[in-house]
């Protein structure tokens, strides 16, 4: 399978290319960037046969099977959207847009031009998630989620967009729910000597099959961290996203469970995810394997802008500093 990128910057050389390379089953055969140092870089880096400053005459000269879109958040709906509209599958990175109206653009391109997509958030494919997803589904007399708690912490993080990143955390909530919102309010704890429209986000969240959930997203504090806290029937589970290197990393990536007659059981990092290195930790193997695995095989991949739509929703709420936000009106 023959693969194109578009967008060659930091995340393309620190993470996507280690993943493509590790998948082993396809060839990056071209790559564009619209800083053509850019696409020069990751071109000679990762052994690139052709770079071009324009994606579009990218494709028309190499003709991938496939392109996985890099772009940044504000260009993102309107380049993925325009790679499926002349006929090309295509993964791309997270938010799917910055509105609902730009997400809904996307699947609105994919169904008239046919192709698949799919959004590459990451968390719904972290080993760790997956286990915990596995563990809830195993335990039958406990499968009731009550409550989730999400804990998004991050260090000297002063942009005025953070909404960018904090979709990671509505997403993973959304994901760990198994289940659409059904409403969210929201506080906003501001931080002008931080930046502008720099703060914290505390939120609370409804979902249609009666869990309730909280979100508390923290832009800096003295830990880069990211875990949930799940209330069950019968239990508690608690589950750690490996985030940092060296002391900073501490003991992240490992998952437990303690159930209320006083069963113990703590699965380590190392058994739930063998390779340490964080982008497949973090999800980014596995959103590429799956990518891949499901073009190849002809199987729905799931995943796609749809699917993302009200998370983009509540992101765009953040953005606009709205406090609350129903979830019948959007769909």
């Amino acid at each position: 399978m023959k693969i194109s990128i578009v967008g060659c910057g930091g995340m393309a050389h620190g993470v996507h290319m280690p993943c493509i390379m590790r998948y082993g089953g396809v060839s990056v055969i071209s790559c564009a960037d619209i800083k053509i140092e850019n696409a020069r870089s990751l071109s000679e880096k990762y052994n690139i046969p052709s770079y071009f400053s324009d994606y579009r005459e990218m494709l028309e000269k190499t003709n991938p099977d496939a392109v996985v879109c890099l772009v940044s958040e504000g260009a993102v709906a309107k380049v993925a959207s325009d790679i499926l509209l002349q006929n090309y599958p295509v993964m791309l990175e997270k938010p799917p847009g910055k509105s609902v109206g730009e997400t809904k653009m996307i699947c609105d391109a994919a169904k008239k031009s046919g192709k698949a997509h799919m959004v590459a958030f990451n968390r719904r494919f972290a080993p760790v998630y997956l286990k915990l997803k596995e563990l809830l589904a195993d335990n039958k007399d406990d499968k009731d989620i009550r409550y989730i708690g999400y804990k998004f912490h991050r260090i000297k993080r002063h942009e005025s967009n953070f909404e960018d990143t904090a979709i990671h955390a509505v997403d993973t909530v959304k994901f760990l729910a198994g289940c659409d919102f059904e409403s969210v309010e929201i506080k906003y704890q501001e931080m002008p000597d931080l930046g502008e429209k720099v703060a914290n986000y505390y939120m609370r969240f409804e979902f249609a099959n009666g869990i309730y959930a909280a979100a508390e997203i923290l832009v800096s504090t003295g830990e880069l961290s990211e875990g949930c806290e799940i209330h069950a029937k019968n239990g508690i589970y608690r589950a750690s996203l490996p985030m940092g290197t060296g002391a900073m990393e501490k003991n992240s990536g490992a998952l437990e469970f303690q159930s209320a007659d006083g069963t113990y059981q703590k699965i380590e990092k190392h058994e739930i995810c063998p390779h340490g290195e964080q982008y497949i930790s973090q999800g980014f193997y596995n959103e590429h394997r799956h990518f891949y695995d499901c073009l190849i095989k002809g199987a729905d991949l799931g995943n796609g802008a749809d699917s993302a739509i009200s998370s983009v929703a509540v992101c765009e709420a953040l953005k606009n500093r709205e406090k609350s936000l129903k979830f019948g009106i959007i769909k």
